[in-house]
């Protein structure tokens, strides 16, 4: 079975065997063994609920710290649009850059050219498309993991183009050491992401062997090391003086619609969060939702603007982003012929396709797997089919899954455990699911 890296960790000395994490998991990676949280590696897909339930705080994110990059010659930073949103709108952006600057990094580099280019190229691959509706977006990475953990057979509907940040730090590899004269691995390229997910997707990415990123921060870890710097540079900034004629900053995809609204598609469908996420995905599966050739789908309510590493309300980081967007966005100019050219070269496309994750229940002999079925109905048969969650399993079905796979025993329930001992079942309103 392959490894798979997550970006954060149960501080066992802190999990005091909550269940808000087990029953908060949209995967159920998350068991509770001897009062203690634990997740599985295969079925998480990093989407992050589990570190904001924990009452605990026992959930940590795991990111790079900057000090981590002292040993290139030269950083550079690439910050999503998600990182200004947690500045009100009278923060320039351009002030962010300098403060950016002011922690360590040599130069800062926006997403503003290559969101640009790959909102022009998304729209010309739909034009050529002639594949299975609707084209489901690849910017999330939770998103990418939840299809391929639970909505396996939607693998093959994902948009197979690479995303801006990708392409940003690729452009930055291809043209910054002939620019600084400096080998290639000198240079650091950091990213600062809004959610675990794309910390996981820069250290392990699903779709290509490695990222063009070198490492990431977290927004949350950044942002208090930024804040004194961002307002004692406000305090003597100038926009009209100070702003370079050649800078210019982008709202990114970081919010909801904002790939359709850039790409100007029609037939689209827009959704966050990740009940609603799953119950269209639900919908596709069973080919109820028809009429629509593109999903922009994003794990996180509202979009990247509700990371889990994030700092401020998502609502107020849309209005922030909105007002940003208004004042000091500008169009980016490229060149079309170019662009058409490298995307025919499939210079934007994904390195190898996105395929499902195997999990240690089904085998890949078929024959094994139909005998674990028909073993887990069997138990699950038994089972008070209540999903209380007190056996540490997060549903009934997941626990016979448990018991056939090894790792959970049928006495585990204590409903069962009643009825085999011959005393009395527990009455269920003394079982607090919670």
């Amino acid at each position: 079975m392959a490894t798979y890296f997550h970006a954060h960790q149960i501080e066992s000395d802190r999990c005091t065997g909550h269940l808000k994490c087990m029953h908060s998991c949209p995967t159920q990676a998350i068991r509770i063994r001897d009062g203690k949280a634990q997740f599985s590696q295969e079925l998480c897909v990093d989407c992050g609920t589990c570190l904001t339930v924990c009452p605990s705080n026992a959930i940590m994110s795991i990111t790079d710290l900057l000090e981590e990059f002292d040993h290139f010659k030269y950083k550079v930073v690439v910050p999503t649009a998600v990182l200004y949103s947690q500045f009100d709108a009278s923060i320039h952006p351009y002030i962010v850059h300098l403060a950016l600057k002011q922690l360590g990094f040599d130069a800062v580099v926006d997403m503003n050219f290559s969101s640009s280019v790959m909102a022009y190229v998304l729209k010309q691959f739909l034009e050529q498309y002639d594949g299975p509706l609707p084209l489901i977006s690849s910017h999330c990475p939770a998103l990418i993991r939840l299809i391929q953990v639970k909505y396996p057979g939607l693998v093959k509907q994902i948009l197979p183009l690479d995303v801006p940040r990708e392409v940003t730090a690729r452009e930055i590899r291809k043209t910054f050491p002939q620019k600084l004269r400096l080998k290639p691995s000198e240079i650091g390229i950091i990213y600062i992401a809004p959610c675990p997910a794309k910390v996981v997707s820069i250290k392990q990415p699903a779709e290509k062997s490695t990222s063009w990123f070198d490492g990431v921060v977290s927004i949350k870890d950044i942002y208090r090391l930024l804040y004194p710097h961002v307002i004692a540079i406000k305090e003597e900034f100038d926009a009209e003086k100070d702003v370079p004629e050649n800078f210019s900053f982008h709202s990114g995809w970081a919010q909801l619609g904002s790939t359709i609204r850039a790409a100007k598609m029609d037939n689209w469908m827009a959704v966050s969060g990740l009940d609603h996420v799953m119950r269209v995905l639900d919908d596709i599966e069973n080919s109820k939702l028809r009429n629509v050739d593109f999903l922009e789908a994003m794990t996180c309510m509202l979009g990247c603007i509700g990371g889990p590493l994030v700092v401020i309300n998502p609502y107020v980081a849309r209005a922030n982003i909105i007002k940003q967007a208004e004042r000091y966005e500008r169009e980016v100019e490229f060149d079309k012929v170019k662009v058409e050219q490298k995307f025919e070269q499939n210079y934007y496309s994904l390195e190898h396709p996105i395929l499902p994750r195997p999990t240690s229940f089904f085998d890949s002999d078929l024959v094994t797997s139909i005998k674990r079925i028909k073993e887990r109905d069997r138990v699950y048969k038994k089972l008070p089919h209540i999903d209380c969650g007190c056996c540490g399993a997060p549903t009934c079905l997941a626990f016979a899954e448990d018991v056939v796979h090894g790792e959970a025993d049928v006495t585990d329930c204590i409903y069962l455990t009643g009825k085999l001992d011959g005393s009395p079942i527990l009455p269920r309103q003394q079982i607090n699911p919670e």
